[in-house]
């Protein structure tokens, strides 16, 4: 008589458990992400998820990890070789791709999403070392144009992400708009560097330190 065969048991890795709650969050938002749903999404119990995470929030965390991780992707990607257009246009086409995802992104103690950012911004500052656009310029205005920018882009991203700009579906709509908003303000701001210098006076030092951090990376050929 033939020894029956046992099942093998499927081992769940670390990284497949977290698709499988970036999956779910895609779906169903936070409110989805529960032990009952993330296990079913897996086809298993809820121990692959215990075996790797001590708690849901340890979980989630790792989450949001994997999401900003995919974010960064999007925004150091090539799509007019032209690195500083190529971020913004990244961003809004993240948001475009993954909705319900970017929208959940926010999610969290302010200080700890103000982390995550920060963490993307030097990722990206560093890929602008050397950019020719803001060479010999004043690392504060660089800055202020940086920042605006990155305003502007994450405004669209949001009407995007929320279905409320259809004209941005298209992926050439999105390239030349981003490209054509952001020579505008680069031309224009460029322009008026007193005007920014004025600006700058009236914030605060802690601030306008962080202004020009958001550029030291960029402007580092200068020193």
């Amino acid at each position: 008589m033939e020894q029956e065969l046992m099942p093998k048991k499927v081992k769940f890795t670390k990284a497949t458990v977290i698709e499988a709650g970036l999956n779910q969050l895609a779906e169903s938002g936070w409110e989805g992400v529960t032990q009952r749903m993330v296990a079913k999404k897996l086809g298993a119990s809820t121990m692959p998820i215990f075996s790797h995470f001590a708690t849901m929030d340890e979980f989630k965390e790792a989450i949001l990890d994997r999401a900003w991780a995919i974010l960064t992707e999007y925004v150091l990607g090539n799509y007019t070789g032209d690195a500083w257009m190529d971020q913004g246009i990244g961003y809004v086409l993240f948001a475009r791709d993954h909705g319900r995802l970017f929208n959940c992104m926010y999610y969290g103690e302010i200080q700890e999403i103000r982390n995550r950012r920060q963490r993307l911004w030097a990722v990206a500052s560093g890929k602008l070392e050397g950019h020719p656009a803001f060479k010999d310029m004043n690392p504060e205005h660089v800055g202020w144009i940086r920042h605006l920018r990155a305003l502007l882009t994450h405004g669209i991203a949001v009407s995007v992400s929320s279905g409320f700009a259809p004209v941005f579906e298209d992926e050439d709509v999105v390239n030349h708009m981003i490209s054509l908003c952001s020579e505008i303000l680069f031309e224009g701001l460029t322009k008026r560097g007193t005007e920014l210098d004025k600006i700058s006076d009236k914030i605060s030092p802690e601030s306008r330190g962080r202004l020009k951090g958001v550029s030291q990376n960029i402007s580092r050929d200068q020193q």
